[in-house]
């Protein structure tokens, strides 16, 4: 019975607290607060305000410049697990009907840390007396990284430039003797275009992955590199009007090696 009278009176309490004047005041000030919080909320969304959709919808390329700046701030770097790959875009437009593009983006890629190229920077991992056990699986996760970078940019611009045929690769040239400039040397890596001829008479065979290793040991290597070399020559007789614009797609004929030796 004690217990239950603590109760209630504790009750007793409780409830006077309730219904005292300060108790009173507090409730109305809080209404108040409340009202105005509401208020200020009614405000915050009556105002107009910017979002990323907005600033998407405002990015509006029609030239190189244009093309390079939206490039530098959105694909400037890729982290890999195995090295860092920095972009440095060139982006010229062309007005030859000798060229198939309208627009050539050049990746300049450089590696952190320093490598030559991004392939040199994968030989030498999969030399790693540190990494011999995952090498394998490091450079192909590496690899696919790079790849989807470079398709994911590759398809954004595509999409902002549906009208205008373009190619991407990652173009290097150097002299061999460059205070002479002579031997010049061009290498051109992950080639990828929105276009392709729209008829030829050969047709590109693309190469195996081991194709150097075992180039020459059998007839059929040595006749696909025949095809090549006509698909090739064939090609680069193409001029603008020759092409028709499809969809994005990696073009390891592009990729290439040349040699000027005077």
């Amino acid at each position: 019975m004690k217990k239950l009278s603590l109760s209630l009176a504790a009750s007793s309490i409780f409830l006077s607290m309730l219904f005292t004047p300060a108790h009173n005041e507090t409730v109305q000030a809080k209404e108040m607060e409340n009202k105005v919080n509401s208020s200020t909320d009614m405000v915050a969304l009556k105002k107009p305000h910017t979002n990323s959709k907005a600033k998407e919808v405002d990015t509006k390329i029609e030239s190189a410049n244009q093309l390079k700046t939206y490039l530098d701030k959105k694909y400037s770097e890729l982290k890999t697990d195995i090295v860092t790959v920095n972009f440095n875009y060139t982006v010229s437009e062309n007005d030859d009907l000798n060229r198939p593009y309208d627009f050539f983006i050049d990746f300049n890629m450089s590696l952190t840390p320093y490598d030559l190229s991004f392939e040199y920077a994968m030989r030498d991992h999969l030399k790693s007396i540190k990494h011999q056990d995952t090498a394998i699986e490091d450079v192909a996760k590496a690899r696919k990284q790079l790849n989807d970078f470079i398709e994911a940019m590759a398809k954004d611009v595509i999409e902002k430039l549906p009208n205008k045929k373009i190619l991407g690769q990652d173009y290097y040239s150097w002299y061999l003797y460059p205070n002479l400039k002579m031997n010049l040397r061009i290498e051109t890596n992950m080639s990828w275009t929105n276009y392709e001829p729209i008829s030829t008479k050969h047709v590109w065979v693309d190469r195996p992955e081991d194709y150097y290793e075992n180039i020459g040991t059998n007839m059929d290597s040595a006749y696909n590199e025949i095809e090549r070399n006509k698909y090739l020559r064939e090609y680069t007789q193409l001029k603008y009007n020759d092409f028709k614009i499809t969809d994005f797609g990696w073009r390891k004929y592009l990729d290439d090696f040349i040699t000027f030796d005077y």
